[in-house]
Order: structure tokens, then sequence, then C-alpha cells
């Protein structure tokens, strides 16, 4: 959630980040060379062109399938990058990913019964049972494998920035308000970032989104969103921050 004060805005605080490791690895995608960072640690990628069309100046109205767009087309440009995320059920969890053509993702999930860990490819997921790898089948007869499978599938929704950006595309405009906001983002950095908000309640495949806001930096740089998520009437608000923009990522298949 967001706390403290900036000119007119507000700041983000950060999860603590949690390190992962496992054996096997996924290559990770090519990083480019270009010229806006967010995070001490990001390299410089150049914001796309479909990004001219999010014009971030206050009170500026940005179409859904735009902001969407945008996020995803700097998303690739970067092709990998490091997320903190927690959830107002009590959880919290950091991640790498890899986007592109195979996506990939890897991280640690800490909430009221304890830490999992998590490997999620574009076709499989991994996940930590006992301190043990099961490799999910939400189809599967074995119990473990079932559950896993099902962990998979949240972990996903939580932390891929695809259902973020399915989110943004979903409602049809955004307002970018008056002030930026200092975001702390999960390498102990700050930037000051946009506040785009949904203009009005939305829904997504039977989730009803209450409120969603997206920060992006001036040279278009994603460094965050909040969803207010409601579904069978149980409302859970989610805060992701996002770093490390094309830094180098190996994301590993576990062996059980």
């Amino acid at each position: 959630m967001l706390s403290g004060c900036a000119p007119g805005g507000t700041a983000a605080s950060s999860p603590t980040a949690t390190d992962t490791s496992a054996t096997g690895a996924l290559a990770p995608t090519a990083t480019p060379t270009a010229t806006a960072t967010a995070g001490s640690g990001a390299a410089a990628i150049a914001a796309p062109s479909v990004c001219d069309a999010v014009d971030l100046k206050p009170d500026a109205t940005v179409a859904g399938a735009d902001l969407a767009a945008c996020v995803v087309a700097y998303s690739k440009a970067a092709g990998s990058g490091h997320e903190a995320f927690s959830s107002s059920d009590g959880s919290a969890g950091t991640a790498d990913f890899i986007f592109g053509d195979s996506p990939a993702m890897s991280g640690t999930v800490t909430g009221p019964d304890g830490t999992t860990s998590f490997v999620l490819t574009s076709d499989a997921a991994w996940v930590t049972i006992d301190g043990a790898w099961v490799e999910g089948d939400v189809n599967s007869t074995d119990t473990r494998k079932m559950l896993a499978g099902t962990i998979g599938q949240a972990y996903r929704a939580a932390a891929d920035p695809t259902v973020a950006s399915s989110l943004i595309s979903s409602a049809p405009s955004w307002t970018v308000q008056k002030d930026q906001d200092l975001v702390d983002l999960p390498d102990d950095s700050r930037v000051s970032a946009w506040r785009l908000q949904a203009d009005a309640p939305f829904t997504m495949l039977g989730a009803e989104v209450q409120e969603m806001t997206v920060w992006l930096t001036s040279a278009h740089v994603p460094v965050g969103t909040r969803a207010a998520v409601s579904v069978g009437g149980i409302q859970t608000t989610t805060t992701q921050h996002y770093s490390g923009w094309g830094m180098p990522v190996t994301i590993a298949t576990p062996q059980p």
C-alpha cells in the first residue's frame, strides 16, 4: 500500500526481496540498449512508439487500450525485470520475470502459512509443498500436483505483468492525476512517477475491479500497479512495484 507524502502525492512502499534458486536454467531474453531507466539497477530502455498515445500531463485522458499497449510494448522491449508484490490478504513476495515469446517467472510468496517458492513458464508451474518441488497439474488425480497447479494459477494472477496489462485494457479510460508520486522500488531506489487512475469501476472475466492505479515515469517506464478486485464478494487489493527492467534474468526449471 502507499504511505508517506510527496509534493501533492504519495510515496509507495515495497516488500523486502527474497532470493530464490533451483537447478537447470532457461535462457533469458536479450536486453536491448536505449534511453530510459527506472531503478538503480535498470538498463536503459527506450519507450516504444506506441507510448506516444499515452500523454503524461495532468488531467489528460488515456484510453485503456493505449495504456495497456504501452505497458506491454515496454515490457517486451525490456525483456525482463524484477517485482515486489503485496496483497491485503497478508501475503507478499518477489519475482524475477522474462517477458516475451517464452515468458517465465520465479520467486517466493510469504503468507500466514509460511513461504512458498514458485517457478512459472508459459505452459507449466512448479511450487514447493512441504519443502519439495511439485509440478502442478490442475487436472491431476494426485492431490499434491492438483494443489501445485491451483497455487501456480493464483500466483500467476498476482505476479504476472501480462495479467496487469489485461486488467488495464479492460478499463475504457484513465486519467493522469495532477501531481507525480514518489514511488519506492524493490531495489531500494525511489523515482517520480505519474499516477494514472481508471475513471470508473470495470469488470474482467467476472471479477469486479473497484479501483485501479498505474504508475509510469515521464519516460513511460512502468513502475507499479495497484488494483482492488472483488471475486465472489471478497475484495483483495494487490500492489505491484517493478524495477530492474532489462537486467539479465535466468529462471531455472526445478528438479524434484
